[in-house]
């Protein structure tokens, strides 16, 4: 048979039983490229979701482990193609549900809302079968509701302790307000209570102005009740620079005579203004002295009489290793605003110089404010008394800058306070309490054209490095809260390079005509320090005096007066104090402010005087 005749045969096609024997050999590949051919992305996820509807469904029904066999049924009449796909991110936007099933019925038995459920991020369902005793320490006992209680579950314990949070610390009105959930506020509230909000946290001077023309003002917390000698009732607050923290070391710290407010100052070159709220304490306002480091920093307030219509100035001072000072006008700051005027730049001025005088005054580092009564025009004014060389202390008009008067001593002067003597109808004379590192005092009437009015030693006193006042109307306390009339003070301190601190009583002071010849005993001598003191504060009604030294770390203590007790609940050994540069307190006695030498400002409540 010839070649063509065989390509011209035809090859008859396989029977069944080849194609069943080829595919039992070779395999079967015809079905698998068919079935690629013919997948259907969009049957296969939508039979997926109508199996988990079904699965969902199930569980739902039911709590035995029949829905485990009913999932392995599933799993098994699923194709091979339809157990994969590719997510390419191109969803239908639903979420994934976690622990749906019957949990929101246990939570809505316990009180809690459907609004509540939305706000948690996560819920655990392990949390009902945790048992939890909170009978264990005095911090749980106050989770109970009654006396039975002992093992509760971890969902309760977990509501209790947010119901005891939000009753130590409640939801700040400002928080309702400014809620998208509440629905009860117009937009234009909304609009206004965020933009308030938002000045105090950014710290214009538009926010100071509306906290100086607030009513707010401290309460006279001045009474006659006595203060517990052992303990102190005491509660540490947020900081109060915790928004706006320093670059350096607080090296000053002055609160406000009658508002709510905090001034700070450093190395930093930056006086910050804080509002001090107890909560979050917002940075009102900061201003920043080119070239000027800060060493001290005051609040003034000036004096006028009830009968006075004169407006009231409120001024910041401030001043450093330099040959001048500045003055940041407060009161031009309220009066631009209330006018509708642009209050955008502080004003400040600055005292430079002292005609005839600056041999005296090289450093304007440490002053303190106060009030000198002239009796010629009944009226008060305002003073800066600076510490100057060689003995000198040099009085400037606080308005102008001009030198007023001066004082001399013996020796090197280290420190010095103001005192004020009441006399009748408002009118009062100004003392001016100087002392040398001999601890030889020197006591000036200003009014009396710098009278010495006596002169005496401390007793036992070497290495003197601070003095002050307490109990009265002081450079620390300008004003009392509920009338303009001074007040005298009833304590001096005097702390030394050794740690101890001499309490002496001023009446028992003044009853001695000549203590030059007489030495008169301290009504307390205080050595719980062991380093040189750098800072002395009186609260307003001098039940408490409180000592630091900057030498060493966590060197501050309270003292009652007038037991002349330490209190031995505070500070404690976990109190974060650090290195204490700076102590104040406020004018009613309620804040206590410490700042340190990492650029904290830690902040206290002593709850005696709320």
């Amino acid at each position: 048979m010839s070649k063509s005749a065989v390509d011209m045969k035809q090859v008859p096609p396989p029977d069944e039983e080849e194609e069943l024997l080829a595919k039992l050999v070779f395999g079967d590949t015809t079905d698998f490229h068919s079935g690629l051919a013919d997948f259907d992305t969009e049957f296969a996820l939508n039979e997926e979701k109508k199996l988990n509807e079904e699965d969902n469904i199930a569980d739902g029904e039911s709590s035995s482990g029949s829905g485990e066999d009913e999932e392995g049924d599933a799993m098994e009449q699923l194709a091979d193609d339809q157990l994969f796909y590719v997510d390419d991110g191109e969803g239908d936007g639903e979420e994934m549900d976690v622990d749906d099933n019957g949990d929101s019925a246990s939570d809505n038995d316990e009180g809690m809302t459907s609004d509540e459920e939305e706000e948690q991020a996560w819920v655990d369902s392990d949390d009902e079968k945790l048992s939890v005793p909170i009978t264990s320490n005095n911090r749980t006992k106050k989770l109970r509701q009654n006396y039975q209680d002992s093992h509760i579950s971890g969902a309760d314990y977990v509501r209790r302790l947010r119901a005891q949070f939000e009753k130590i610390y409640p939801r700040p009105q400002w928080a309702d307000s400014i809620s998208d959930s509440e629905g009860d506020l117009s937009d234009g509230d909304y609009d206004s209570n965020s933009e308030q909000l938002n000045s105090v946290i950014n710290g214009d001077v538009n926010a100071l102005s509306k906290i100086l023309e607030s009513t707010f003002t401290y309460r006279d917390n001045i009474t006659t009740k006595l203060l517990p000698e052992k303990s102190l009732d005491i509660l540490r607050l947020k900081d109060a620079n915790a928004s706006h923290a320093s670059h350096s070391a607080i090296q000053s710290l002055s609160f406000h005579p009658s508002k709510p407010l905090l001034l700070s100052g450093g190395y930093d070159r930056t006086l910050r203004l804080y509002h001090i709220d107890g909560k979050s304490n917002p940075l009102v306002t900061s201003v920043y002295l080119k070239g000027t480091p800060v060493q001290t920093c005051c609040f003034y307030v000036s004096h006028n009489n009830t009968s006075s219509k004169l407006p009231q100035e409120q001024k910041i001072y401030t001043g450093g290793r330099r040959r001048y000072m500045h003055s940041w006008d407060l009161s031009a700051s309220f009066n631009n605003a209330r006018s509708e005027k642009a209050a955008s730049v502080a004003k400040i001025d600055k005292f430079s110089r002292m005609y005839g005088h600056e041999e005296t005054q090289r450093s304007f580092e440490k002053f303190k404010v106060g009030y000198l009564y002239n009796f010629t025009t009944n009226s008060s004014q305002g003073i800066v008394v600076l510490q100057g060389g060689s003995g000198w202390i040099n009085i400037i008009d606080a308005n102008s800058g001009v030198w007023i008067t001066g004082c001399k001593i013996e020796g090197n002067l280290v420190d010095f306070c103001i005192d004020y003597q009441p006399i009748s109808k408002g009118r009062f004379q100004t003392i001016l309490i100087v002392t040398n590192t001999y601890g030889e005092i020197w006591e000036f009437n200003l009014s009396k054209n710098n009278e010495i009015i006596r002169r005496w030693k401390d007793n036992g006193g070497i290495g003197i490095t601070t003095i002050q006042v307490g109990g009265g109307t002081s450079s620390d306390h300008l004003l009392p809260m509920s009338s303009r009339k001074i007040r005298q003070n009833r304590w001096l301190a005097i702390g030394s390079e050794s740690g101890f601190v001499n309490v002496y009583d001023r009446s028992a002071i003044r009853s001695n005509a000549d203590l030059k010849n007489a030495a008169i005993s301290p009504i307390a001598t205080l050595d719980q320090l062991t380093t040189s003191i750098s800072s002395l504060n009186f609260s307003p009604d001098g039940q408490i005096l409180c000592m630091s030294s900057r030498a060493i770390k966590d060197a501050l203590r309270l003292v009652h007066l007038p037991s002349g007790k330490v209190f031995s609940n505070w500070p404690t050994s976990g109190t974060p104090l650090g290195k204490v540069t700076s102590v104040a307190i406020s004018s009613n006695g309620e804040m206590l402010a410490v700042g340190n030498e990492q650029g904290k400002i830690r902040l206290w409540r002593l709850n005696f005087y709320q």
